[in-house]
């Protein structure tokens, strides 16, 4: 009597068992995001989640700032179940096979970021896109200038840089004009926490110069299937076309003491009225030693980076 018990309970419990695997299973297969595109602000980032989004296996959910989730400490508290119903309207598309990403350009600066979500999902894979350390930092203060968020003489920003993005979330998005260049420590640590096989970098320029190939290369690494041509994807040549920036100093004074006031579409207003299109100045000679100083080990990763993708283009 005693045998035929503990046999209906070592039955039962392996049922259980087997339920909760099944469960937990089910459960993670339809764990997403697949795959995060990430990169620094002016990298071309934008450019290659729009490319991805018009591929048939791919699915990626509209950019917004809450996507920010891993990466942004006054999100994360919202918890798991909260950033899963950001997902909601895909969950179809990922039952039929789709390959489901998000875009969330800030997650290889926040150093527990990548760690959270693999903790969230450990097979999830991480693209970025990364651009020459020095010409992205220049890019990114005359997008910010030409905002109106920015009025400073660029020398006097980078000045400014190291107690600015102390103040907030906000500030550090937008004034961390050589902390986001600083690749070399950001993707040492990525390195020791994701396996390489989840990692993917390529260089902005092959991205733009050579985007049949790299696109390709980003497709193969999601396991989607490669496209013949650009028009599959209903690609539209990335033109650098030059900025349009605001001619009068002190019209950007005013316009960014708009902007800090909250009246962002006057201070914009405004700047429209003295805009010119025109390419930003050349960096000052001394400004570019010292960069290129302050910078070597990222330029020396970056310069790996592009040499490393450019092999895989030849080997495609």
């Amino acid at each position: 009597m005693l045998k035929l018990v503990l046999s209906a309970l070592s039955l039962k419990t392996f049922q259980i068992t087997q339920q909760l695997w099944v469960s937990r299973q089910k459960q993670y297969n339809n764990m997403v995001p697949d795959f995060i595109l990430g990169g620094a602000m002016k990298s071309g980032t934008t450019f290659l989640h729009n490319l991805l989004e018009n591929h048939p296996q791919v699915k990626i959910i509209d950019r917004n700032m809450d996507h920010a989730y891993f990466d942004d400490d006054r999100i994360y508290p919202r918890g798991k179940e909260w950033y899963m119903s950001l997902f909601n309207g895909v969950m179809k598309d990922k039952e039929q096979g789709k390959i489901i990403g998000q875009t969330s350009a800030d997650c290889n600066f926040n150093p527990g970021s990548v760690k959270r979500i693999i903790e969230h999902n450990p097979d999830t894979k991480l693209i970025f896109v990364l651009r020459h350390p020095i010409e992205r930092s220049y890019s990114l203060y005359w997008h910010q200038y030409s905002m109106g968020r920015e009025y400073r003489k660029f020398e006097d920003a980078i000045k400014m840089e190291p107690k600015l993005i102390k103040k907030s979330y906000h500030h550090f998005k937008h004034y961390s004009y050589l902390e986001r260049s600083r690749y070399y420590q950001q993707f040492e640590e990525i390195a020791k926490l994701l396996p390489s096989q989840n990692l993917l970098i390529l260089d902005f320029d092959s991205l733009v110069k050579n985007t049949l190939p790299s696109i390709n290369i980003v497709l193969e690494f999601l396991g989607a299937d490669k496209v013949n041509d650009l028009k599959e994807l209903n690609y539209e040549v990335l033109r650098r076309n030059p900025a349009k920036i605001p001619t009068n100093h002190t019209v950007v004074l005013i316009s960014a003491a708009l902007h800090k006031l909250g009246l962002i579409r006057v201070s914009r207003r405004i700047l429209n009225m003295f805009r010119k299109e025109m390419r930003p100045p050349k960096i000052d000679d001394a400004m570019q030693a010292k960069l290129e100083q302050e910078l070597k080990n990222d330029i020396a990763f970056f310069d790996k980076v592009k040499k490393d993708f450019h092999a895989k283009i030849n080997q495609n």
